[in-house]
């Protein structure tokens, strides 16, 4: 598992926690079953608040990325691996829809975006 936290984004903590975690599981780095560290354990190594972690750990079980066991601990929730990609690819396009608007309110036509992706990615 490995957060980075950028202090001086706009992106709040916990939102930064439940992408990169997301991420890692939905690519295969966080293998399916395997126990996340408690959350006061990735609260103490990354220097912040218990209540940030726990809200990280919310999303990412509303996700159904993870699962918690009262007294175990938190897992990585199985899936099979088409799941995570229908998964993964379900994530993208809910973040392109919101983002989508920004664009729009832009001004910013399709042509103008297609050429920024291709530019950035």
């Amino acid at each position: 598992m490995d957060i980075v936290i950028a202090e001086r984004s706009d992106t709040p903590i916990y939102e930064q926690i439940h992408v990169q975690l997301a991420a890692q599981i939905l690519d295969g780095r966080l293998e399916p079953s395997s126990m996340l560290p408690s959350i006061r354990t990735v609260a103490r190594e990354l220097g912040i608040s218990v209540i940030t972690i726990k809200k990280a750990w919310e999303l990412l079980e509303a996700d159904d990325l993870i699962y918690t066991r009262p007294g175990k601990g938190a897992f990585v929730s199985p899936h099979p691996r088409d799941g995570l990609t229908a998964k993964r690819h379900t994530f993208a396009v809910e973040r392109f829809r919101h983002d989508a608007r920004f664009y729009r309110d832009l001004a910013i036509t399709r042509d103008e975006l297609i050429d920024i992706v291709k530019q950035e990615y």
